[in-house]
């Protein structure tokens, strides 16, 4: 059993460097569009797992055998997954980049350098870096653009061209569902209106007993989140509804109890009021985001029981309503909602200006699901293959694509190869520094080369004569792999999201900062092992 310890000073920088550098080699090598595939052999007589995603890699490796060592390759671990879970693609640009910086960072203090003030230009630098980012950066627009971005994110040229038609289709608010089903293709199919996660509580409600569907139109539409537990809660919204001549109606809410479904059910046999009710599955801020979503298509209020009103005071006032609602045992969809055009844009317009400013994972994963409930439309991306192990993979492959795809439709898109970083450097080496705070400036305009060093190094050529060419040719211009020359990244379609570039830098930054700034390292007697970076 190991013993535990304490390492000080510059021996644990120095081990956890070799394994921050490890596991940054390591991906590195998935880098660019003929990056090299990693075996992973999990099993002494099982059949090797090929990948070739940097983050997948990065969370196959629990341990290093050197402890040391093994803090570092953690840490790199944890930087390159949360890029991925957040942006969907820049695992290996992000490993990339954070090894350059800490390798020439830790060269400079052992030269004698002040690592907080190299610190302090490589910040100042990174901030001049991201705004120059900003201003490079243009709308993603067109099928074909869409498609090169979800290509490069995963590397499947067919799911990347299948997701650009649909965002090109239902517009930069799709609503996509992925289905994995039994075939040797992929596929897309559409459906009208907008899509919620929910389904109805009871099959009792069903309209259709071959699809297992219920199906309304011309609905009058109650959107609570409420628990109606007695049967007079249900019995008041089918008076409200008859009162204005209501045939069929739609109850989104919290709960319902056995005794109000069972006098919604008595009703649709006796054919006075046909209803359906369903259920609201998201929670917390999503929730209530969902419920005013709703509320909003189809022009009624949005209900809650915080306000202490109980659903025996729902009115004819509260009322929305849509053309069709279709709805299942796990989502609704609702077609032709009445509500105020322009309350759905302003509200569009809200949530947007709330993406663009917060930097919290969660709240934006929020936000763009909100977003998608102002769809035009609802696509189903159909995921073939005939393994399940196969359809799994798969999947997780289209997700990723759908993120990265999401990033470039809200900041926009820069040229890709590491050609946008390549762009930044004459405004970063204009930054005004001295002394150690110039040499960290200088660190970051060489770190930000390598990107495309790192391609065209897998692509076995010399990456010093791409990046003089590259440079010499202007903006927008590196190496494109596959045909082997310097051409404008831009009209060849290699694209990345500005949100992917700008995080991969920002995580890289703070990951070696964090790195080059530890004193010491604690080493446990039984360290966990953690599976989930």
């Amino acid at each position: 059993m190991p013993k535990p310890d304490v390492i000080l000073g510059e021996q644990s920088r120095v081990g956890m460097l070799r394994g921050f550098e490890s596991m940054a080699r390591l991906l590195a090598i998935t880098l660019g569009p003929i990056g090299g595939n990693i075996a992973n052999a999990r099993e002494p007589k099982g059949e090797p797992e090929l990948l070739y995603d940097a983050a997948t890699i990065a969370r196959r490796i629990i341990q290093l055998p050197d402890r040391a060592e093994d803090a570092g390759a953690m840490m790199m671990r944890h930087l390159v997954w949360n890029v991925r879970e957040e942006v969907g693609d820049g695992s290996a640009t992000t490993a990339v980049l954070a090894r350059i910086i800490a390798r020439e960072m830790q060269r400079m203090i052992a030269a004698g350098a002040n690592g907080m003030i190299l610190k302090r230009g490589i910040e100042k630098a990174a901030k001049v870096a991201l705004s120059a980012l900003d201003e490079l950066s243009m709308p993603l627009e067109g099928e074909d653009r869409i498609a090169a971005v979800a290509t490069a994110a995963v590397g499947n040229a067919e799911i990347g061209r299948l997701l650009g038609e649909m965002y090109d289709v239902l517009g930069p608010n799709a609503n996509i569902v992925i289905e994995p089903y039994i075939a040797t293709f992929h596929d897309r199919t559409y459906h009208e209106g907008a899509r919620f996660n929910g389904g109805y509580l009871s099959p009792y409600m069903v309209t259709d007993t071959t699809m297992r569907r219920a199906v309304l139109d011309d609905v009058l539409v109650i959107v609570a989140d409420m628990a109606f537990e007695s049967m007079e809660s249900a019995q008041n919204v089918l008076e409200q509804a008859a009162k204005i001549g209501g045939k069929n109606v739609f109850i989104v809410c919290k709960r319902m109890s056995d005794k109000a479904i069972g006098l919604l059910v008595a009703n649709n046999e006796r054919g006075t009021i046909h209803s359906v009710a369903v259920n609201i599955k998201p929670v917390g801020d999503l929730r209530a985001g969902t419920v005013e979503d709703i509320a909003l298509l189809v022009g009624g209020r949005p209900l809650t029981d915080k306000t202490g009103m109980p659903p025996e005071d729902i009115t004819s006032g509260d009322f929305g309503r849509a053309d069709r609602i279709i709805a299942t045992k796990d989502y609704y969809m609702i077609i032709g909602g009445k509500g105020d055009k322009a309350a759905i844009r302003e509200r569009i317009r809200e949530i947007r200006e709330r993406l663009q400013k917060t930097h919290d994972a969660d709240e934006r994963e929020t936000l763009r699901e909100l977003l998608t409930h102002f769809s035009e439309g609802v696509g189903e991306l159909r995921i073939g293959a005939l393994t399940e192990q196969e359809r799994k993979s798969l999947r997780e492959v289209a997700e990723q694509a759908m993120k990265a795809v999401r990033a470039g439709m809200e900041g926009g898109i820069v040229a890709g190869g590491g050609a946008a970083y390549l762009d930044c450097i004459p405004a970063v080496e204009a930054v005004e520094a001295e002394g150690d705070e110039a040499f960290g400036v200088q660190i970051l305009a060489r770190a930000l080369e390598e990107p495309m060093r790192c391609i065209a190094a897998n692509a076995g050529v010399h990456p010093p004569l791409v990046i003089a060419e590259a440079r010499a040719q202007g903006a927008n211009y590196g190496y494109e792999v596959r045909r082997g020359q310097v051409l404008n990244m831009i009209d060849a379609g290699i694209v990345d999201p500005t949100l992917v570039v700008k995080r991969a830098l920002q995580q890289a930054v703070s990951g070696a900062m964090m790195l080059l700034s530890t004193d010491a390292l604690v080493l446990h007697r039984k360290p966990e092992e953690v599976f989930e970076p």
